[in-house]
């Protein structure tokens, strides 16, 4: 491929003081050809005013406020996003995370319809990006089959960051779109479908994404009965999933169910109890 469009989609709410910096690192991408779509999910701090700043000064970036019609949440923005975007290829990133200047330009050079690619990773909450970073992971590699990075996910508790993976729109047009009804957890399911529909994963060391510690809904705890269901819902959509392959789910649905039960067993007991077909 000849220098194909990146469509970067960034689901975005309440983001005043961090949107800039995602926006900068997108800005700062070596590779030039990309249009970054942010997609606002109702703010009400002055977030949209900053991104409009950013689509003045740079006609690559456009904002669009969620319809009405669309439920809130990050999965549905990024539905959005991916109806307005024109790329051959989507960069998913969150709007308080970071891309490093070289992230598309390394992947770009492995670019193809039928890989989807990834990079190296590491946390971080304050200036140094460094600090946390994981230099050796054992899915840092090339899958030919790519549902044993699944595989290698649940076999060693790792897990890449969703704005690590380079994803060719057609790989996305024969997985389907987010589940809008799921507010956590649904990276995981997402990219679960990803993975079964694309025949090679390709890694590159160089391609290096920054993820933000601070104020991350994750797995590592529920604040909301909610948010508590929704994990739940996601497991039920894995168990549909990787319905045909037996060892896969063992090792990494079970990973995520056993994470899942010990954060809602004791917040949420008769959620727990209501699931329990799940965890034995």
């Amino acid at each position: 491929m000849n220098n194909p469009l990146v469509s970067i989609i960034i689901p975005v709410y309440n983001r005043a003081d961090l949107i800039s910096q995602s926006l900068e690192s997108v800005l700062d991408q070596t590779y030039e050809n990309w249009e970054c779509i942010v997609i606002d999910d109702g703010s009400t701090d002055g977030t949209l005013d900053v991104v409009k700043k950013y689509a003045t000064r740079d006609a690559r970036f456009s904002s669009i406020k969620r319809p009405t019609g669309k439920p809130k949440g990050a999965a549905a923005c990024r539905n959005v996003g991916l109806e307005h975007s024109s790329g051959n290829f989507i960069q998913y990133l969150d709007s308080d995370d970071l891309l490093h200047p070289e992230k598309l330009e390394k992947q770009m050079k492995y670019a193809r319809r039928d890989v989807v690619l990834t990079g190296k990773w590491g946390y971080f909450s304050g200036e140094d990006l460094m600090e946390r970073f994981k230099y050796k992971q054992n899915c840092y590699r090339n899958f030919r089959d790519p549902l044993k990075l699944l595989f290698c996910f649940g076999k060693h508790d790792e897990f890449l960051p969703l704005h690590c993976y380079l994803i060719p729109r057609n790989i996305i047009e024969k997985s389907g779109k987010w589940k809008e009804d799921l507010g956590n957890n649904d990276d995981a399911e997402y990219m679960s479908r990803i993975l079964l529909n694309t025949p090679r994963v390709k890694f590159d060391a160089e391609a290096i994404v920054f993820y933000r510690v601070e104020g991350k809904s994750t797995l590592s705890g529920f604040k909301t009965v909610e948010n508590a269901e929704s994990a739940v819902k996601s497991l039920r959509y894995l168990e549909n999933i990787l319905s045909n392959y037996p060892k896969i789910s063992s090792l990494y649905l079970g990973n995520l169910k056993n994470k899942i039960k010990e954060r809602i067993k004791d917040s949420f007991p008769d959620l727990y109890i209501k699931n329990n077909d799940l965890w034995f």
